[in-house]
């Protein structure tokens, strides 16, 4: 897989009859390098209704996979998504739908039953629970309860709302019995009025009262309630035991086959999403998409095995249609998967273009480090993004690619830190080996500012290559993106350079009129790919309109040219930055312990955390910025399709 350029694509258009959809259908599903169009659209039928089946079948599938689904979980069945790549398509779900009724039945039954059982369970023990802080009373409720003109309510308050519970009840004649079972709960028999029956239900919940609730059929004194509720508890989980016994033979039974179903509708149900994206023709299916080049023949072959009818057009990328962009086909090792997902933030790669994931790799890590140079510091990213990379912390293992940006950063900051002399911020453990930032501003700035014209010169090229890629010689000879702008970037700083510089060995004058040249080849370019491409007119809106917007359009550029350089001196800033913020932590250090002691060092290390994370993340972000506006503006286009062919099987 080219690492600078996407894969070669093409692109096939099936003509089939009717008679092989199942096949074709079947061989795109499984290759996995056939990335399908949409191209339902095109319909030339005399009558659409008349492949209304397949739309039939589809819907079925679905709806014996909702019901696959509710029969395994009630099972508890795993369900797996793993579509094995050997399965036999469902022509006809009405077939496994049936056999499905008959367990769909059983189950219904077990579950219903089941749920039933649970509930009176749940109900039982709810009533045990109530009933058991009254288990030593030998009342006889069948005597409280037939009482013509007494009722009766026994049950469970809070001890300390029992005078308010009194207060309440001193409208009526009652009788309250208490007996304490602890500071918190007292057991209490209220009897009264059977007239007054709903003013004492409702005062016995104001109070808070838990009110037995027994069945009216219950005789006996409440120890031998307890003790039949506690029988017939038994009893149901005997039941329940059953019937689960029942389940694990009923699912021991047809799991095999409940999964084998499954998997079978899995599949099905997706080579039917596929031919849904097929045109129509009179009498024929239409099917569109891209393959990688060097796969077209086997693709090929594995079409011409079904039947001569079966018919392949196959178009490469020089006989596509203008407006027909192929997906792009890129595959990374682990280690640069990280730099690519900083690229496809920004925007896929389109297919006529270098990908720049190859460059980032290097950039990327090179900005940080300078901006970010310590020799400590840097090591402590280094093993944070080895650990991260390594998938041992589960909670960021979706972060796991971007360990190996991370280690990058860390090991370019560890030698831009041997350069600067500073390991965790102290810079007098040994001497740099090129310049101190705070010591030596205005030549690492200088520096800095130079290193940005090199990468924007780099940038320059790449946008020149892109455009060799896609055949606009115009464009790469006369365009701002094209040579006549590169030269135009160096002309204008070999002419301040001449200015700064008495012994600059170019003359100004052989510099002004390389400008002079480019401006005039930069206005010129429009115009000179209308007249190569004879398209009319030659100036669009006029000779006057083109000249205002070509001028325009070229200060647009000087002034990018001055702020894409500029941006580069923020490297040099952040860097002096970087060591004054260091050098702080090493004051407050002093202040906190002049001789050094552990409050010196909490200091030190706390204020290294802080640098790590705080400034770590913002040279990041200014890192980003100097990548995505500086750099990739200049010569990376992206809108790019993403190729994402089907992948039907896990083999």
């Amino acid at each position: 897989m080219p690492l600078f350029k996407p894969e070669k694509m093409v692109r096939v258009e099936i003509n089939f009859p009717r008679r092989y959809i199942y096949e074709v259908t079947k061989i795109i599903a499984q290759i996995g390098y056939f990335q399908p169009e949409d191209i339902s659209t095109i319909d030339n039928r005399k009558d659409p209704s008349e492949d209304g089946d397949l739309f039939e079948t589809g819907s079925k599938l679905s709806g014996l996979k909702a019901d696959l689904t509710t029969t395994m979980t009630k099972l508890d069945i795993p369900i797996s998504d793993d579509v094995p790549g050997d399965l036999e398509m469902i022509e006809n779900p009405d077939k496994v739908n049936n056999r499905l009724e008959i367990i769909k039945d059983e189950v219904h039954r077990l579950s219903l039953e089941t749920e039933e059982i649970r509930k009176r369970i749940e109900e039982k023990q709810g009533a045990l629970t109530l009933l058991q802080p009254f288990k030593d009373l030998e009342y006889d409720l069948s005597a409280l309860r037939n009482r013509r003109y007494l009722y009766s309510i026994l049950g469970i308050m809070p001890t300390n709302r029992i005078d308010r519970f009194r207060e309440s009840l001193s409208q009526i004649p009652y009788v309250l019995l208490e007996e304490q079972q602890s500071n918190k709960k007292t057991q209490v028999l209220l009897l009264g009025p059977r007239n007054q029956r709903d003013f004492m239900i409702l005062t016995a919940r104001s109070a808070y009262v838990e009110a037995l609730d027994i069945p009216d059929d219950a005789k006996g004194s409440l120890p031998e309630i307890i003790k039949s509720n506690e029988l017939e508890l038994e009893q149901l989980n005997e039941n329940l035991a059953l019937l689960e016994q029942q389940k694990i033979a009923l699912q021991t039974k047809n799991a095999s086959r409940l999964k084998k179903w499954y998997s079978q509708v899995q599949y099905s149900s997706k080579l039917y999403d596929i031919i849904s994206y097929y045109g129509h023709l009179r009498h024929s299916f239409l099917v569109a998409g891209w393959v990688p080049a060097k796969k077209q023949d086997e693709f090929l072959d594995l079409l011409s095995n079904i039947s001569p009818d079966v018919l392949e057009i196959v178009k490469s990328e020089n006989e596509l249609d203008v407006n027909t962009t192929p997906p792009v086909a890129l595959e990374f090792p682990k280690q640069l998967r990280g730099f690519h997902k900083l690229v496809t933030i920004y925007s896929t790669p389109w297919y006529k273009e270098i990908d720049p994931t190859l460059l980032v790799t290097f950039t990327f890590p090179l900005l940080f480090g300078a901006m970010f140079g310590d020799l400590g510091q840097g090591a402590v990213l280094a093993v944070s993004g080895l650990l991260l990379s390594s998938r041992k912390v589960k909670k960021l293992i979706g972060l796991a690619n971007f360990g190996w940006v991370l280690t990058a950063c860390g090991v370019a900051s560890m030698i831009f830190g041997v350069l600067y002399g500073s390991v965790f911020g102290f810079e007098e453990v040994f001497d740099p080996i090129w310049i101190s930032p705070l010591h030596d501003i205005m030549r690492l700035l200088i520096t800095t500012l130079a290193a940005g014209a090199i990468l924007l010169t780099l940038a320059d090229i790449l946008a020149i290559v892109n455009l060799v890629i896609r055949k606009d010689w115009v464009g790469m000879i006369f365009s701002g993106k094209g040579i006549a702008g590169l030269l135009l970037y160096w002309a204008l700083i070999g002419f301040i350079l001449s200015m700064v510089l008495p012994a600059f060995p170019i003359p100004k004058l052989v510099l002004i009129i390389l400008i002079i040249v480019c401006v005039l080849m930069m206005m010129s370019a429009e115009f000179l790919d209308h007249l190569f491409h004879e398209k009319r007119p030659l100036f669009k809106g006029g000779f006057l309109l083109y000249f205002i917007t070509a001028f325009f359009e070229l200060f647009e550029i000087f002034i990018s040219y001055l702020s894409n350089s500029l941006s580069y001196v923020r490297v040099g800033a952040f860097a002096v930055a970087h060591a004054g913020l260091s050098q702080v932590v090493m004051i407050l250090a002093e202040m906190v312990s002049p001789v050094h002691g552990a409050g010196y060092w909490v200091v030190i290390v706390l204020g290294n955390l802080f640098i790590i994370g705080f400034e770590g993340m913002i040279v990041s972000i200014q890192t980003l910025r100097l990548e995505y506006y500086e750099f990739f503006s200049k010569f990376f286009r992206g809108g790019g399709i993403r190729y994402q062919p089907l992948h039907i099987s896990d083999k």
